[in-house]
């Protein structure tokens, strides 16, 4: 694997996963591999409409039981966090386990998407969380973002969460509100206050697939066999 990005957020429902099937969109035909292990809230009866669903939608595959199993080996049935949900399905999954299969998937492909379940700090087992799963890998994380009032504070925790365990930042996608604050404003506040990281805003897309509707994402891609920070690109508003 020559690139890879662990796309996560500072919560959840925030537009993690619209980010993952865009940058799945955008890299048909190349040799990537596009991953969402964990799961909460998985209805085998409506696959097509879940993370894992959308993710092989967008990349042009078929939706089968089959496919979404190689990509999203841990589903629970339960909308909560991984470790509330697999504490109530008598199952179990850590940090080790999830950065385990993601690695040995994603050997000798040139990229390797992996999406995050919840926020960075979403609950994994015990005290482990997302963070945990970087600290292993150490895939550099796109970091998915609102407009909401106080996503600048959120934006600036979470990224600060990653500095302070030395993990690498490869950008900043901020993913439109519905009712949010003034995008614009927001973008210059988190160009001033982290002015080394790129940012795009993916604006509020309506209608089927609005993944084909995403400015380019690929400019956050990262060889990991060089700067672990992507390139400063322009804020597309």
């Amino acid at each position: 694997m020559s690139r890879g990005l662990f796309v996560t957020s500072s919560g959840t429902e925030i537009g993690k996963t619209l980010v993952t099937c865009a940058l799945a969109h955008q890299l048909r035909g190349t040799d990537a591999l596009v991953l969402k292990p964990v799961v909460s809230g998985y209805e085998p009866e409506t696959a097509a409409g879940s993370d894992p669903g959308l993710i092989l939608t967008a990349q042009g595959k078929a939706v089968s039981e089959t496919a979404i199993a190689a990509i999203a080996p841990w589903r629970f049935r339960t909308p909560v966090a991984p470790d509330v949900a697999a504490r109530l399905e008598g199952r179990a999954v850590t940090a080790a386990e999830i950065a385990a299969f993601c690695a040995s998937a994603g050997a000798g492909r040139e990229t390797l998407i992996v999406e995050g379940a919840g926020g960075l700090m979403a609950p994994i087992a015990g005290r482990e969380t997302f963070l945990d799963v970087l600290a292993i890998t150490r895939w550099p994380s796109l970091l998915v973002v609102g407009s909401y009032l106080g996503t600048l504070s959120h934006t600036y925790t979470a990224i600060e969460t990653l500095r302070a365990r030395g993990l690498p930042v490869a950008g900043i996608v901020m993913s439109e509100s519905e009712g949010g604050g003034n995008v614009a404003e927001l973008i210059r506040s988190i160009a001033s206050f982290l002015p080394e990281l790129p940012v795009c805003v993916v604006p509020r897309l309506a209608g089927a697939e609005p993944w084909a509707k995403v400015p380019d994402l690929t400019q956050f891609l990262v060889d990991k066999s060089s700067s672990c920070v992507a390139p400063k690109a322009p804020v597309e508003i």
